[in-house]
């Protein structure tokens, strides 16, 4: 199989440096450089591979070139290892591109290629893509299923289908202690923030949704590139609701 990045003409550092070299840059240009010239080298293993290129990912990401980032994780997916994050990085590709519908359909294949402890993960995702294409119905379903998968995270997704929910108009059987479930959560200050904020913003409690919705936008103020392309529809939503909080 062909390598989807030729090696470059510059003169290449010795293999064990360039590797570490290409996996601690933090720069997107000095990422995808030195991970080219990495993934130019013989005799890979499957865990340095899969790193590299996504570094490669990554790199294109946080560049907005959504396509070649699709690209990067696509080759991922082939490496034989973590096959469902391949899938799932593509699918954060494919929707900081706007394209929900192949995002979706990404974040599928995610699902299917989890093992076990990663299903409840990729079954919220895949609900919250749902959710913001408009596809209550399937969005409900994912987020269900991903409740019986999960452990740690279940106080997160619990919150999150009374939100698809409370946003349809349907009623929410035992939404306080939902509620109260993910204020005890430690995941409380991260995502939970946002979910307390429009669950409180559908409940129509200004003063609650401005506090939980500020915190999380504040949270998230000096986030990088990549992780503010996959939190982008949040955010919009979060400053939708908080200016009409504040009206």
């Amino acid at each position: 199989m062909s390598r989807t990045y030729p090696p470059p003409k510059e003169r290449a550092e010795p293999s064990g440096e360039t590797v570490r070299l290409a996996l601690e840059a933090r720069e997107p240009d000095e990422r995808l450089r030195l991970a080219r010239v990495a993934l130019a080298q013989k005799d890979l293993d499957r865990d340095t591979e899969f790193l590299l290129l996504r570094q490669v990912y990554v790199g294109h990401l946080e560049r907005g070139e959504f396509g070649r980032a699709v690209m990067a994780a696509r080759r991922m997916a082939t490496v034989g290892i973590l096959e469902d994050v391949a899938h799932h990085d593509a699918a954060r590709a494919l929707a900081a591109r706007g394209d929900l519908p192949a995002a979706i359909d990404a974040q599928a294949q995610a699902v299917d290629a989890a093992p076990r402890d990663r299903k409840s993960f990729q079954l919220w995702s895949l609900g919250t893509l749902q959710h913001f294409a408009g596809d209550t119905l399937d969005s409900l379903a994912s987020l269900s299923r991903a409740i019986r998968f999960a452990d740690r995270d279940r106080p997160l997704i619990r919150a999150h289908l009374a939100w698809v929910r409370l946003e349809a108009g349907m009623a929410v059987p035992g939404l306080a202690q939902i509620v109260e479930a993910l204020h005890r959560s430690p995941s409380r200050e991260g995502y939970g923030r946002f979910l307390l904020g429009m669950i409180a913003h559908e409940l129509g409690d200004a003063r609650l949704a401005s506090t939980h919705l500020r915190a999380f936008l504040k949270r998230n103020a000096t986030i990088d590139r990549a992780k503010e392309l996959t939190l982008r529809e949040e955010l919009r939503r979060a400053r939708r609701a908080l200016a009409h909080e504040l009206g």
